[in-house]
């Protein structure tokens, strides 16, 4: 029996499912691409890539479902939300993979940059000096946190951990922006 994948995609939950990988996937190509701008040396990293790729080939399977015979003891609903979770898990960690390098590549950067100005000229030339400073210092440990509370499994995603990481990201992009 042919399934219509369009009529599943009428379901909420399914709807949620997709506006959720939809708004990651934005998040995480505009860190991409902030990442790939950035590196000095215009290095891009395959792992996030990859897990688009696998994210897209969930995406494609619950199309594709269109145009073959489903069995008729499948649940064919079921397959499409499976699908969808098993994309949006890829997503996930997408974002995570792709966080991870632009947040080192911008630390890094960051530090050479401050390292670069005379110690006399950094309270003038970095904006609050010394709390930037800090909250430097404490970001590895903050993202850490994040990245301990990361969970992937069982169906159960947390996305306060990709917000929170988002937050940390946002603060170091606006720092970058500010050094000279």
């Amino acid at each position: 029996m042919l399934k219509d994948i369009f009529d599943i995609l009428q379901h909420e939950d399914v709807q949620k499912q997709w506006k959720e990988i939809y708004t990651l996937h934005r998040e995480t190509k505009k860190y991409l691409l902030i990442a790939e701008e950035t590196s000095e040396d215009g290095v891009a990293l395959i792992q996030p890539l990859k897990e688009h790729r696998d994210a897209y080939d969930h995406i494609i399977r619950t199309f594709a479902s269109t145009a073959k015979t489903i069995p008729d003891n499948v649940d064919y609903l079921k397959y499409v939300k499976d699908n969808l979770s098993k994309a949006y898990g890829h997503e996930y960690r997408a974002f995570f993979d792709t966080a991870d390098w632009l947040a080192y590549n911008l630390r890094k950067d960051i530090r050479i940059r401050i390292e670069n100005i005379p110690r006399e000229n950094r309270r003038y030339l970095v904006p609050d000096y010394e709390r930037t400073i800090v909250q430097l210092n404490e970001y590895p440990f903050e993202v850490a946190d994040v990245r301990n509370d990361k969970d992937v499994t069982n169906g159960h995603i947390n996305d306060n951990a990709c917000k929170r990481y988002m937050q940390l990201l946002d603060w170091l992009i606006d720092l970058y922006k500010k050094i000279i």
